[in-house]
Order: C-alpha cells, then sequence, then structure tokens
C-alpha cells in the first residue's frame, strides 16, 4: 500500500476501522479451523477402528469363502456368483460442515430369496453371505468418512492460506499505515501547538507593550 494515500484523520478511521475487521476476519478463521480440525481428527479415529475392523472381517469371510471352495467346488463356486443374495440401494446426499459440502451415504440391503443353484449346499456359503452382508454397511460408511477426510483436510489447506495472508500480509500492511498516519498526524498536532503557543506569546508580548507604553 502507498503512502501516496493522504495521511489525513478521515483515511485514518477508515484504517482503522478496516484492520478491526481484518483482526476479526482472522480471528474467525482462526475458529473454523479449530473445528475443522476436530472434525478431522473425529473422523480419522473412527475411520481407523473402522478400518481395522473391516480387515478383521474381510479375513473371515475370506476364511469362509476358502473353507465353502473346498466343500463345494470351483465350478459351483462360480454359478454362486452369479445369484446374488443381496439387493442394495445405496442413496448419496450431502450435508455441511463449518461450510464444506461432504457426501453422506445410506445403504438399505434386501434379501434376495434366489437359491444358489448348485447340489451341494452348505452352511459355509450362508456363513459366507452373511459376513459380507454385514461388511458391506461398514465399507459404505468408511467410504463417506475417507471422502469427507479429503475434502474437510482441503478446506482446513485452504483456511490456513488465508489466515497466513492476513498474518503476514494483510494486518501488518494495515498496522503499518495505521502507525505511519498517526505519527504523521500526531507530529502535525505537535507543530500545530508550537505554533499557537508562539502566536499566543507574541500576542501576549505585544498586549504588554501596549500597556506599558499606553
Amino acid at each position: 500500500m502507498s503512502m501516496r494515500v493522504a495521511p489525513s484523520k478521515m483515511n485514518l478511521i477508515r484504517f482503522k476501522r478496516t484492520l478491526a475487521f481484518l483482526r476479526r476476519a482472522h480471528d474467525l478463521l482462526e475458529e473454523k479451523r479449530e473445528i475443522l480440525l476436530l472434525e478431522v481428527n473425529r473422523r480419522i479415529g473412527e475411520a481407523t477402528k473402522l478400518r481395522s475392523q473391516v480387515n478383521e472381517q474381510l479375513r473371515e469371510a475370506y476364511e469362509l469363502l476358502d473353507a465353502a471352495s473346498v466343500v463345494v467346488g470351483t465350478r459351483e463356486m462360480s454359478l454362486i456368483s452369479r445369484s446374488p443374495r443381496f439387493v442394495n440401494d445405496l442413496v448419496v446426499s450431502k450435508k455441511k460442515i463449518m461450510g464444506v459440502s461432504v457426501p453422506s451415504l445410506e445403504i438399505s440391503k434386501k434379501v434376495n430369496p434366489v437359491s444358489y443353484g448348485i447340489s451341494k449346499p452348505t452352511i459355509l456359503l450362508d456363513q459366507f453371505v452373511e459376513k459380507f452382508g454385514e461388511i458391506l454397511p461398514l465399507l459404505v460408511r468408511l467410504a463417506e468418512l475417507e471422502s469427507a477426510l479429503i475434502r474437510l483436510v482441503e478446506e482446513v489447506k485452504k483456511t490456513q492460506h488465508r489466515i497466513n495472508a492476513l498474518e503476514q500480509f494483510l494486518i501488518p500492511r494495515y498496522q503499518s499505515m495505521v502507525s505511519m498516519i498517526s505519527a504523521i498526524l500526531e507530529e502535525r498536532d505537535r507543530e500545530e501547538f508550537v505554533r499557537v503557543k508562539k502566536v499566543k506569546t507574541l500576542l501576549e508580548k505585544k498586549a504588554r507593550q501596549v500597556v506599558a507604553y499606553g
């Protein structure tokens, strides 16, 4: 910002108001950043636990799948894969967190009464299918969390960038302008005070002379 701006009281008031606005904006952005970080940390914690839970359940499911494959056979397992036991509807919507749009995923599961179509039904297959039916909502929730995390972290970065711009450029610039204009106006006031005092002294001196020679 250039000192070509007239160092007037009006400009001083204007710059002080702008500086107050920038400081308020800085405080609000810091508050937003802290809330976003809380949301990020909460979701990281939930996603970490959920990912561990999903991995464990997937391990159990694949153990059931391997055992069922041994009993049923590869060919008939291929037939099973063409007869899904569940029909899933995924509803995608959005919600706002501190102005950030994040996805909200909901899944509804309906049992499909289609038979396996094989000659060797086994309880292992039922357990395997049920296990995956339990895992699917967890996977959907995990996807929702990770997608939200990406957007929230990006918003944290943007917010921090704005905070840095205020701290490193805008606020110091306006502080400097306010200080310089204040200093110039104070110097003018001092000069004016000295000038007025000199004039007053001179007038008083002349008044005394008039009285003395009157």
